[in-house]
């Protein structure tokens, strides 16, 4: 990457320290240097505290993946909650997915509980099936009505479902999230987490915290650095890691890619990815249930040891290592969630390594806001 520079909120808070350091004994010259540092200093420009708000309907107008393709077969359905808005994905008789709300329309049953039959869901309580389209198309023991529940668009690409939640209309092309070329996918792994989304995606995006937090997973015996900077374009959400040989990408609106360069499982290697023989891939997809919730997408690759692909059972193993290394993390964002509930700002004092958190946040106000060009992106 070329020209890598600082966040501008960073840098000014560096050269005031740096300022104040250096002034003169003379009380004019320090009072004018004194005043010069309160000026650089900069704003505070995020203030994520108190109870979790209503989620802005601008924030649902992106594609979302909400599950993985095998895990949807012809006759089963998997219910998420999406926006604090019940849903439930099942495949229509063409063998294509659809997504429509898991309640029905007669007596507010969960759609879920019930089955798929020949491409519709039944529901358990009176036998009423729905397509796809959210359509009634059978109503047992009575007259066949005109009733509709809600659907969604909903889409099939590269092993992913995706939904498009938002009133606005859907765009025609899903980003890819397939690891790079020659890698492998070993595991694909689906949680629920007792998180708003934001707050873990905080977590995702930061790597400064591993020597102090998987002291037992992966970063066992990793050394402290004396600095760590994670190094981006001015107007990217994607970048690398110094000293660690991983790069790391905020995919909008709620993806985290990560490339980590390794020598053996659970060692770092290099001082860049491209240094390194192997590599380890990871995609992390952070779904809005709820405030208070998260549905997390995992997906792991790797670019060596092929065969681990066909150990039996190795996915439960996979699965046993990811949701070690998660419960490291997650009883300090629980922490941080309940703090926050209370009145803390978890972005209180952000520092330099916080920048890929901070363009998260600062990307996700201005589509609040409803900026027309959204900051470190190509969009307008």
């Amino acid at each position: 990457m070329e020209e890598l520079v600082n966040d501008r909120l960073l840098q000014d808070r560096n050269t005031a320290d740096s300022n104040q350091t250096s002034t003169s004994t003379s009380p004019s010259t320090s009072t004018a240097s004194l005043d010069m540092v309160k000026r650089k200093l900069p704003q505070k420009s995020l203030n994520v505290s108190g109870p979790v708000q209503p989620y802005h309907p601008r924030l649902k107008n992106f594609w979302y993946p909400v599950a993985f393709s095998t895990d949807l077969k012809d006759d089963t359905m998997i219910p998420i909650d999406c926006f604090e808005e019940p849903w439930v994905v099942f495949r229509g008789k063409d063998g294509k997915p659809g997504c429509v709300r898991n309640t029905c329309a007669h007596r507010a049953c969960p759609l879920h509980l019930g089955s798929v039959n020949e491409g519709r869901i039944q529901c358990p309580y009176h036998g009423w099936e729905y397509s796809t389209d959210g359509k009634c198309e059978k109503m047992p023991s009575t007259r066949l009505l005109n009733v509709k529940i809600k659907s969604l668009p909903c889409l099939e690409q590269e092993g992913m479902i995706w939904i498009w939640p938002g009133s606005d209309p859907p765009t025609a092309t899903l980003p890819s999230l397939q690891p790079p070329p020659g890698f492998q996918i070993h595991a694909e792994i689906v949680m629920e987490l007792p998180v708003e989304h934001g707050l873990l995606l905080d977590n995702l995006l930061d790597l400064a915290h591993a020597p102090f937090t998987h002291t037992s997973t992966f970063a066992k015996g990793w050394s402290v650095p004396s600095l760590v900077k994670f190094l981006t374009p001015a107007s990217g959400l994607q970048g690398y890691w110094d000293p660690y040989p991983i790069d790391m990408e905020f995919r909008p609106p709620c993806m985290v890619l990560s490339t980590i360069g390794i020598s053996k499982p659970g060692k770092l290697e290099g001082q860049s990815t491209k240094q390194c023989a192997t590599h380890l891939h990871q995609l992390h997809v952070c779904l809005p249930s709820s405030r208070g919730k998260t549905r997390l997408l995992y997906r792991m690759s790797l670019d060596f040891a092929p065969v681990l692909q066909h150990i039996p059972f190795m996915q439960y193993l996979w699965r046993y290592f990811a949701e070690k290394v998660l419960n490291e993390d997650l009883r300090l964002v629980v922490g941080q969630q309940d703090r926050m509930l209370m009145g803390a700002n978890v972005w209180n004092c952000p520092v330099s390594y916080d920048k890929l958190g901070v363009r998260y946040r600062l990307w996700r106000d201005a589509v609040e806001r409803g900026d027309k060009r959204l900051p470190f992106t190509e969009s307008t």
